[in-house]
């Protein structure tokens, strides 16, 4: 009997030497694969899921109190100076300035979004109006950018009629729509917001201002000056022998479309430059008939037998909502233009 004890004994010790081990060996084995299955878990995630970019939020303000606007009818260096030379009513032709004042600084107010044609660069935005007094439905919208450096301003002030060349220094808001009006009087106002969303509650804006037209005889002025906004903006005049001025903003597939254009034209450029420092993004119509649109332009010049020429290639692009994007460019070339041969490679 002792002998069998001990032979179960000896048994019973050699199995536990063979199975201890083994499950040893299979929970090690089972812990390293969780391990490894968790990394490429960690890595994929990481891959496909970057970190999210918070978006700073706009300050929050009181209508008219936190941001306030005015409009003068003289080019003053101020808000302050603007406000004691204030106008609610202008007539056909007359200059008219928006002035701008920031309780703080511009950078608090802008509404800051990701730019999904450049991923990794910032937009800074407000929306300028004009349209009825009380009707929000039926504005004319202008979108102003900002570079992160004017962010730091604290005043704005912006040329509504006739226009004037630099960024941000004028928006064609005012004769765009008051080049489409019948003689009469009308009661419009201004307004200023941070938020995309349209139509907006009468009281969603930054800032609100009341501005009567008296166009009892048409406005053959403005609309003259809504025609020749595009080359104000451009060159700094009306006066088409000045060629407009390089400005800071670049797409490569735009240049390509153009040159395509005017390579069905006949036309080889000998140089081709961007005018203007980004997109004019800007909106017409009414709530149900709205259309966004963005144009940009691009100067060229060439040479036609002994003559030196030089054109201009502007570029118009509508939104389309159904792919929220914008579409197809649309490409219109003044061509013919007179330049000095020593522009042609200048």
């Amino acid at each position: 009997m002792k002998h069998l004890i001990f032979i179960c004994l000896v048994m019973l010790f050699i199995t536990n030497s063979i199975v201890f081990p083994q499950a040893i060996q299979r929970k090690r084995t089972r812990e390293h694969a969780e391990r490894v299955i968790q990394a490429a878990n960690e890595k994929e995630e990481g891959q496909q899921a970057p970190p999210v970019t918070v978006l700073p939020a706009p300050k929050p303000a009181v209508m008219n109190v936190d941001v306030q606007m005015v409009l003068s009818g003289k080019d003053l260096k101020t808000f302050a100076e603007a406000k004691s030379n204030a106008v609610n009513r202008v007539i056909d032709g007359s200059p008219l300035w928006l002035y701008i004042k920031f309780n703080g600084k511009l950078g608090d107010y802008v509404f800051t979004t990701i730019d999904t044609e450049e991923p990794g660069k910032l937009k800074y935005l407000l929306y300028a109006e004009i349209g009825p007094q009380g009707d929000v439905t039926a504005p004319y919208q202008n979108l102003l950018q900002f570079s992160k450096e004017e962010l730091a301003a604290n005043e704005l002030k912006i040329s509504l009629a006739p226009g004037m060349f630099g960024r941000n220094s004028s928006i064609s808001l005012f004769l765009t729509s008051t080049a489409a009006l019948k003689p009469g009087v009308w009661n419009n106002e201004l307004r200023l917001a941070n938020a995309p969303g349209f139509p907006r509650s009468p009281d969603a804006h930054l800032a609100k201002y009341a501005i009567t037209l008296n166009l009892s005889e048409g406005p053959a002025k403005y609309r003259k000056s809504s025609d020749e906004y595009d080359s104000i903006i451009l060159r700094g005049t009306s006066d088409v022998t000045k060629m407009p001025v390089p400005g800071t903003f670049f797409s490569e597939p735009v240049k390509s479309q153009i040159l395509a254009k005017l390579s069905a034209e006949g036309i080889t450029p000998v140089k081709l430059y961007f005018s203007g420092d980004d997109w004019t993004v800007f909106t017409t119509g009414s709530f149900f008939t709205m259309k966004k649109s963005r144009k940009t332009f691009a100067t060229y010049t060439y040479q036609k037998g002994a003559n030196c020429l030089y054109g201009v290639a502007e570029v118009l692009q509508t939104y389309d909502s159904f792919n929220s994007k914008f579409g197809e460019s649309t490409i219109n070339l003044t061509n013919g233009l007179p330049a000095t041969c020593s522009a042609l490679n200048g």
